[in-house]
């Protein structure tokens, strides 16, 4: 089995997130690679994705388990040799055992521009914070909000991610609100498994078990 790290730029943020599959299987077509297929009438590649993110988020850090016994780096390349612009392979690893690539990714990073600069502290240290949905619903959510660095020009939020996600255009919105700022833009950097993993350390974790 195959698991690739990739990105969503340049226009690709706007393919929803089901439309994704079918991309992923003209991408593995043209690349020429076997890859497993389920039983049954109608076959379908053995492509599974992580949890859906809200459309038009650009984000680097989005992962697909494919069934295939072919190399990492050979798949790495012929996936970027025939991928559409705006979607890229960023990392690739072989694995024996089926990575959990929905339901083990907790928490995510993103990359927030265009909030004036405030102290995070002022968040943090909330026992309650409110962001607002996109039916004007207000939702308490302090305990998905992980932590919050500000470098001066950039909001780094980890946020909880899956199954408990925090949207962050939500807490962008309500950070707005409160401390102003302007053509908010927002990128997920990136995305880590249980206990804060990478998809490296957790494939050797999960492999090693």
């Amino acid at each position: 089995m195959i698991v690739i790290k990739y990105s969503k730029m340049n226009g690709a943020e706007f393919i929803p997130h089901l439309d994704m599959l079918k991309h992923f299987a003209k991408i593995i077509r043209r690349m020429g690679v076997k890859v497993g297929y389920s039983q049954g009438f109608n076959p379908h590649m053995l492509v599974f994705m992580s949890s859906p993110i809200a459309l038009g988020l650009k984000t680097k850090s989005e992962y697909c388990l494919i069934e295939s016994k072919e190399n990492a780096e050979t798949f790495k390349a012929l996936f970027n040799q025939f991928a559409p612009s705006g979607i890229k392979c960023e990392e690739c690893f072989n694995t024996s055992k089926k990575a959990k690539i929905a339901s083990d990714v907790t928490t995510a990073t993103y990359k927030i521009t265009g909030l004036n600069n405030f102290d995070v502290n002022e968040i943090l240290l909330k026992q309650e914070f409110f962001v607002e949905d996109k039916k004007g619903n207000k939702r308490e959510v302090r305990s998905k909000i992980v932590s919050l660095k500000f470098d001066g020009a950039n909001l780094f939020a980890t946020l909880k991610f899956g199954n408990d996600t925090l949207r962050p255009d939500y807490l962008a919105t309500a950070l707005k609100a409160i401390y102003g700022g302007d053509n908010i833009d927002i990128i997920k950097e990136d995305a880590h498994f249980l206990n804060g993993l990478s998809l490296q350390a957790y494939l050797q974790t999960i492999n090693a078990n």
